[in-house]
């Protein structure tokens, strides 16, 4: 990307190449934690700080970006960004030991081995809700993040306030995540789960009176906030996922989450191309929680002890089958 003849096209494809590998990465890390933090309470406050590490350093780096190019071409500024992957590729390589692959028969082609795991993961109804419940959530949520631009033009405001609301969501996460993780016990964490996921996306609702710009801050702070729910959620995703599994899970796991939040911002833009900004985020902020209610009620059907003799047998036979 740093060539100078390299065109759009070229930037484009090129970006999503790093897009197609970072899944990869980061289901591969997640599992690997497992192996260095165990699958119980620290795993998942391990797997907490990692997303408040992300976030913060997603806020971090909007405000380094932006000083950058102050001095900085375009392309010095992705200069910067490759040492910076060449430093943490080499705290990988030097910092990190070698672990031995969980399973897999050497004869699988990797593309026959990654299908044939996600059709094991996908085919279990209990993993399934709970993905379900970590994807639909966050294909609703990003609305507002990607009409805040428009919205900011809808209410007259200027670009720090454009600012102000994409970080808002951000620090409500980072906020709920350190709350939970450290005052809460693991038991009031996994009850928090489906209440907090039924109603997090309701705050957005807001938006139908067209608020200014205190009033929608509040808002989407309080929508990442909604976020509470998913540390307890990561442990029942790796309860569920057998252990030679967790690394397609975990891929699997990510791959679909930037998918559809992809999907979420490029719907909500088509429908900002009919109807207002503010009217798009609060028909998100309904439908979703709809949606959210619905996948809700599934994961309570799939719980342990919820389901029949014969749904948890067959999800026996296809952990055996998988291994």
């Amino acid at each position: 990307m740093l060539v100078p003849a390299t065109p759009v096209a070229g930037l484009l494809a090129l970006r999503c190449l790093v897009a197609a590998i970072a899944p990869v990465f980061t289901g591969t890390r997640m599992a690997a934690l497992t192996d260095i933090l165990g699958d119980g309470d620290l795993y998942v406050l391990g797997r907490s700080l990692l997303r408040i590490v992300s976030q913060s350093a997603m806020l971090i780096g909007f405000g380094a970006g932006g000083a950058l190019l102050t001095v900085l071409s375009p392309r010095g500024a992705i200069t910067v960004t490759v040492v910076t992957f060449l430093c943490s590729a080499a705290l990988l390589r030097f910092g990190t030991r070698d672990r031995p692959a969980r399973a897999g028969s050497g004869s699988a082609t990797l593309l026959k081995e990654s299908l044939s795991g996600a059709r094991l993961i996908l085919g279990d109804r209990r993993i399934r809700a709970l993905l379900l419940l970590l994807w639909l959530p966050a294909m609703f949520v990003v609305a507002p993040e990607a009409l805040a631009a428009p919205y900011v033009a809808e209410i007259g405001a200027g670009p720090a306030a454009l600012g102000l609301l994409l970080c808002a969501m951000a620090v409500g996460h980072v906020g709920a995540e350190l709350f939970v993780g450290s005052a809460l016990r693991p038991r009031t964490r996994s009850r928090i789960v489906l209440p907090v996921a039924a109603v997090g996306l309701l705050p957005l609702v807001v938006y139908v009176v067209r608020p200014g710009l205190p009033l929608a801050l509040a808002a989407l702070a309080l929508a990442g906030m909604g976020a509470a729910y998913v540390i307890g959620l990561d442990q029942w995703f790796v309860d569920a996922v057998p252990p030679e599994l967790r690394g397609r899970a975990m891929t699997l796991l990510t791959a679909g989450l930037m998918t559809i939040q992809g999907a979420g911002m490029a719907l909500a833009g088509l429908a900002a191309e009919f109807f207002p900004v503010h009217h798009v985020v609060a028909g998100s902020g309904i439908i979703g929680t709809v949606v959210a209610l619905l996948v809700v009620a599934e994961v309570r059907r799939t719980a342990p002890g919820q389901m029949s003799d014969t749904e948890r047998r067959d999800g026996a036979d296809r952990h055996m089958t998988s291994r």
